[in-house]
């Protein structure tokens, strides 16, 4: 099996000196080329614009909006660098201490650890930086614009497969995520696992149609019996989780089948999940616990805490 990083980034900083006022958003422009601004919109548009998205519907939402982060993470005189550093800081480690967001985290959660690099994370906070996507106009007017400038780029470098399948796990997730965001609001805890019991494997199965791949989530400690991971699957989930075990990063992987490819990648739980997935009696309620019992008797899929590995999003796409 084949552990590769999703976008290998390769991206050259020059760093400016400056007076003590600090260096403007206009200076910093030129520090940065269009390259790396490309690579960082395809990542945020790929891996952050699925949780933290653009639509204004309050119900629908998993994480707050792009635009609110960044103006959380910047104040009167902040500089590019002081906003890359307070914002990869808190990526690589998700923490409450360190969040500018507190009132996010209470309605939201913790955002699970990502799996990326150094790299990764400075071209992300570069493009969020860069780009006016705290305007209120900023998607109706210039976020197709980019999405084609950018995404040209990316198109003819030869995205890899590991890439391309974290681009449809990260869709069907958003689908996921923003229709039980909208369960647990308006019918609470309880109410939500029946949209988990009834929705979540046919809308799993709508993303697949719409996106001309198969994709599905499993796992070793499966509450749904058509979530039960194969031996393929959980060679990598076992091997994921002996890494979290000694403080490394779980990579996503590829394996050739044939005349396609399958592509796995992990699914880490947030605060949110402990609500179903955590320690009976202590994150998991008794009526929900009860509920649990009713719609999954042979349920395996609690005692988690935070930031484990829940399980996997299998991608399986042409070659």
């Amino acid at each position: 099996m084949k552990y590769i990083l999703p976008g290998i980034i390769t991206i050259t900083f020059i760093v400016m000196l400056s007076n003590c006022t600090g260096n403007s958003k206009e200076s910093d422009k030129a520090v940065y080329s269009e390259a790396d601004l490309s690579m960082g919109f395809n990542l945020v548009e790929t891996n952050c614009f699925a949780c933290h998205n653009l639509n204004p519907d309050m119900t629908t939402r998993v994480a707050p909006p792009m635009a609110m982060v960044k103006t959380h993470y910047i104040e009167k005189n902040t500089t590019q660098e002081q906003f890359i550093n307070d914002l990869t800081h808190f990526m690589k480690n998700p923490n409450e201490k360190d969040t500018k967001m507190p009132g996010a985290i209470k309605k939201y959660g913790i955002m699970p650890k990502m799996m990326f690099s150094d790299e990764q994370l400075r071209a992300i906070a570069v493009y969020i930086y860069q780009t006016d996507i705290e305007k209120p106009e900023w998607f109706a007017e210039h976020y197709e614009e980019e999405k084609q400038k950018y995404q040209q780029k990316l198109n003819s470098a030869n995205p890899t497969h590991v890439e391309q399948g974290l681009k449809y796990a990260m869709a069907t997730k958003a689908v996921l995520g923003k229709n039980l965001l909208n369960a647990i609001n308006t019918k609470g805890t309880e109410g939500a696992l029946a949209f988990c019991n009834e929705k979540a494997i046919p809308l799993t199965d709508s993303m697949q149609n719409q996106l001309s791949i198969s994709i599905k989530r499993v796992s070793d400690k499966n509450r749904n019996p058509d979530n039960a991971a194969n031996l393929d699957e959980l060679e990598y989930i076992m091997k994921s989780k002996h890494l979290l075990e000694d403080g490394e990063e779980i990579k996503p992987a590829i394996q050739e089948k044939g005349e396609k490819i399958v592509g796995y990648y992990p699914i880490m739980t947030t605060q949110m999940c402990l609500q179903c997935h955590g320690l009976p009696e202590k994150d998991i309620q008794a009526g929900t616990l009860s509920k649990l019992s009713s719609l999954y008797p042979e349920d395996k899929a609690t005692g988690y805490g935070e930031n484990e590995l829940r399980g996997i999003w299998v991608v399986e796409m042409k070659k």
